[in-house]
């Protein structure tokens, strides 16, 4: 996907695949980059040496402030959704943190912004390929995900005869803060971001970016019993 002179937000834009979404579009020479955050401290820094950036300080979760942000914004030839949070809570845990953020947060970017778009525009939403089947030791999380990639497929429908695009990114498990301390091979942000443009250039509406997602994808669809098992394993 050629982003020069294309204009673009980014949730989640201070951290992870969000930063790296970043870097990525400042390398192609996008004309202006909404980066959005929460603390938009290490965003500002950036933007002192980089013209393009504007870093904007959004909570996904305050419906208000994320309409009062879309308001203000240029219209956008690309959004890109990857802010997110994994609290590692089961079922029985006591939170609603994923399913805030997550689901309703992103539900209120999808309310507030696809306005904005672009005819011929795109909307890029990282899920998790644990929307596709969940693993119980974080059991919410994944829940909050596949409730997520349906919402993302209903979006898709919707805005189709808009002729604005909507891609889905299954990852796996990635390098970044959300996975310190869990011992299990992980893909570095910036190979799913370079894996998430060539699936926007390639019409992949569903982008499996790694080797781990991709696995499980085969797994799902020659015998999805045995992955469920391999997951619940994951309870010891």
């Amino acid at each position: 996907m050629d982003l020069k002179n294309k204009t673009i937000c980014i949730t989640g834009a201070n951290g992870g695949v969000g930063a790296a979404t970043l870097s990525y579009a400042l390398a192609h020479g996008a004309k202006k980059i909404y980066a959005a955050a929460r603390n938009t401290a290490s965003l500002e820094a950036l933007a002192v040496k980089n013209p393009s950036v504007v870093p904007v300080a959004m909570d996904i979760t305050n419906a208000a402030q994320v309409a009062d942000v879309a308001s203000q914004l240029e219209p956008l030839d690309l959004l890109i959704n990857t802010a997110g949070i994994n609290s590692g809570a089961r079922v029985f845990d006591a939170t609603r943190e994923d399913f805030e953020v997550n689901v309703f947060g992103t539900l209120n970017v999808y309310r507030a912004f696809t306005p904005k778009m672009q005819t011929g525009g795109a909307i890029v939403t990282v899920t998790s390929i644990l929307a596709c089947m969940n693993l119980p030791i974080m059991g919410l999380y994944c829940a909050s995900k596949s409730a997520l990639r349906s919402l993302t497929q209903a979006l898709r429908a919707e805005v189709a005869s808009k002729n604005i695009e909507v891609y889905e990114v299954l990852a796996g498990p990635i390098e970044t803060k959300m996975t310190e301390g869990q011992e299990m091979p992980k893909t570095k942000p910036e190979a799913i971001v370079a894996a998430m443009f060539e699936g926007i250039e390639n019409k992949n509406f569903e982008i499996y970016p790694d080797d781990f997602s991709k696995m499980i994808r085969e797994g799902l669809a020659h015998n999805p019993r045995e992955v469920e098992l391999n997951f619940v394993a994951s309870l010891g």
